[in-house]
């Protein structure tokens, strides 16, 4: 598809554009503040605004993903990126992974076929080894048989020793980390070793990466019924004993930073993840960044719930982009606890809260966050900015942008147009398929939004979970290069392929006349 083509979207604004819509329920008392005061001597006349999608390109190759963008224009033209990353271990990030997936290579194999083996060089002691296995869903019927011995110069020869510690794994759970480990808990000598998963249940596997890139000194070499192979099972290597240090989690958050309008960028970093044993463990995902004084506010999405639903909106703060982050505790930052700022109170099964966006207008913070159970809306509360303590002070208001008439929409991203004077909302609809496209809609208050245009054309095909750039404080300025960033990619036969898109770049040419 050619992204040569431009895609012209032109906007009418006049005294007939105050926003209705939306379910408009107050659930609080609402704060004092006026839009458009920011932007003062309107003109009384209708003004045209068009926005053009410019031909754009990939910042990210799938791979898995990079989606959701939050997009922030610094004064000196350079430019801020978060992105939902795809996870890792606990135990990876405490340093004690043995190499690094090519998370596309990933597959199952069936240890009821086949023995999988895993050679590799411990370069200091360790506690554990731990090997994340699916069951193709049949939860606690199937078994495998861990094994770990001393390489001793060949496969054949090492197996045929007596090994250093074994585990009959009963009751499978699909996708568990199943552990090895002495008997008294002291930890394995340094050196060298081999793994052997074997005698596996009907449905008993163990994940394997067709690639995988070596760790600096740990010699891997796989196996797969004794033949040498390439890859490596997904096996993680504990160096202490932390109960469940080596749990993954499915998302986090990276940043890139560039000063050539997303031409080049940064190295990639994951600068937020997951906190282990905390409510949000289990994932950080869909980024919402803004600056209020010294200080980068991030809100997340995370879920305690194993099937991703039933979600909740975290915030944390730094004082860099790259952080470090001080996650709300529910009464303040920091400490053991790390909890929510808005609670999912729906529907049980459903998808929940989450996917922020944040916009600061005459020192009041407009929040915005995705709430489904059962069909997408966009909520909205409000804050003062000035107060560090905000969390804990929103007032919450009603659906602002409601969706459930729209098919596969996704979460809105909202920025304020300064020379419109109102707020704009952004999202994808008919998401990850041929016919997909983005609506925009406007507000007058930042409350109650209506649809539209839609802006058509040739973007990629596929595409899903928008990110529109905008200042620190969520504005966008007429005069500065803006842009937007999504995922996207469909497969020879029209299909998403679940979890391996790439990631888009379009400048925007954003225009008025009289």
């Amino acid at each position: 598809m050619s992204f040569l083509h431009r895609i012209l979207l032109t906007i009418a604004i006049g005294a007939s554009l105050c926003a209705c819509g939306g379910d408009g329920k107050q659930t609080d008392n609402p704060t004092k503040d006026t839009p458009g005061k920011e932007t003062p001597g309107k003109e009384e006349k209708p003004v045209e605004y068009s926005i053009t999608a410019d031909a754009g390109w990939d910042i990210y190759k799938a791979g898995t993903y990079r989606y959701g963008p939050s997009i922030i224009i610094n004064d000196d033209g350079s430019i801020d990126a978060w992105f939902a990353a795809s996870g890792s271990t606990f135990a990876a990030d405490a340093g004690g992974q043995l190499y690094k997936e090519v998370e596309e290579t990933k597959i199952p194999i069936n240890l009821s076929s086949v023995e999988v083996g895993l050679a590799f060089t411990a370069k200091e002691p360790f506690h554990s080894l731990e090997a994340c296995c699916p069951t193709w869903s049949t939860n606690g019927t199937e078994s495998m048989t861990m094994s770990l011995f001393i390489w001793n110069s060949s496969y054949s020869q090492t197996i045929a020793e007596t090994p250093v510690a074994t585990r009959e794994v009963k009751a499978m759970q699909d996708n568990a980390w199943n552990r090895i480990a002495k008997e008294d808990g002291t930890k394995f000598d340094s050196g060298r070793y081999l793994l052997i998963l074997s005698k596996g249940s009907s449905n008993a596997g163990v994940w394997y990466y067709k690639e995988a890139a070596n760790a600096e000194g740990m010699d891997l070499q796989a196996f797969q019924n004794g033949s040498a192979v390439t890859g490596a099972p997904q096996v993680i290597l504990n160096l202490e004993s932390t109960a469940g240090v080596s749990g993954s989690y499915w998302d986090q958050i990276s940043y890139q930073h560039s000063k050539d309008g997303g031409k080049t960028w940064t190295e990639e970093e994951m600068v937020l993840k997951p906190t282990k044993g905390t409510r949000d463990e289990l994932s950080c995902c869909d980024p919402g960044v803004i600056k209020i004084g010294d200080y980068y506010y991030l809100g997340y999405t995370s879920t305690e719930h194993t099937g991703g639903l039933e979600n909740h909106l975290y915030m944390a703060r730094g004082k860099s982009p790259k952080g470090p982050w001080e996650k709300w505790n529910g009464s303040g930052r920091g400490g053991d606890k790390v909890e929510p700022i808005v609670t999912y109170t729906g529907a049980k099964e459903k998808w929940g809260v989450g996917e922020p966006s944040m916009v600061v207008l005459n020192e009041t913070l407009y929040l915005y966050y995705t709430w489904d159970e059962g069909g997408p809306t966009t909520r909205v509360a409000t804050a003062p900015a000035d107060d560090p303590l905000w969390p804990s002070k929103l007032n919450h208001f009603g659906t602002a942008v409601n969706k459930q008439g729209m098919t596969a929409a996704d979460h809105c991203d909202v920025k304020y147009f300064d020379d419109m004077g109102m707020f704009i909302a952004v999202h994808t609809a008919n998401r990850m398929s041929l016919s997909s496209f983005i609506q925009i809609w406007t507000s007058k208050d930042g409350r109650t939004f209506e649809k539209w245009k839609t802006l058509n054309g040739s973007l990629g095909a596929g595409l899903h979970n928008i990110g529109i750039s905008g200042d620190s404080r969520g504005h966008i300025d007429i005069n500065k290069k803006q842009f937007i960033g999504y995922a996207y990619g469909l497969d020879e036969n029209g299909n998403s392929s679940w979890g391996r898109w790439n990631t888009k770049w379009n400048p925007l040419t954003i225009s008025k006349k009289q």
